[in-house]
C-alpha cells in the first residue's frame, strides 16, 4: 500500500519549495494545485519541487503537475526547478512534456541556485 499523497512547503529566497511525498493521484493534484494557485496570488511564482518522497504518480497526477507548471511559466513568467525523481518516473515524466517547463537538477542546491539565476 501506498503512503497517501502529502507535502510540506516553505520559502526561501522568494522561491516556493515543495517537498512531495507518498502517491501523487487525481486528490493530490488537487490540493497541489489549490497551493501553487494560493502562492501565485500571492506573488510568488518561483517553484522548486523535492520528488524524494514520492512513491508513485499516477496518469492524473502527471496531468496535474502538467497543468501546474504551464500556468506556472505560461500564466505567470515563473520558472521550476526539481530533483529527486527515480528513473521510472523522470522518463514518464520527460515523455510528457514536463521537461519542456521544469528544469531537472540533481539536488535542492542546484535547483535554488537556477531559480535565483545564479
Amino acid at each position: 500500500m501506498y503512503q497517501q499523497f502529502s507535502f510540506d512547503s516553505e520559502t526561501s529566497d522568494n522561491i516556493e519549495i515543495l517537498r512531495l511525498k507518498g502517491y501523487l493521484e487525481d486528490s493530490g493534484g488537487s490540493v497541489l494545485k489549490s497551493h501553487v494557485d494560493e502562492v501565485l496570488a500571492g506573488g510568488r511564482s518561483d517553484f522548486a519541487l523535492d520528488f524524494t518522497g514520492i512513491e508513485l504518480i499516477s496518469s492524473p497526477g502527471v496531468a496535474a503537475l502538467l497543468d501546474l507548471s504551464t500556468m506556472i511559466v505560461d500564466d505567470y513568467a515563473g520558472q521550476v526547478a526539481c530533483w529527486g525523481l527515480d528513473k521510472h518516473h523522470s522518463t514518464v515524466l520527460e515523455m510528457s512534456g514536463f521537461f519542456f517547463m521544469v528544469n531537472q537538477v540533481t539536488a535542492e542546491p542546484e535547483a535554488l541556485s537556477y531559480l535565483k539565476g545564479e
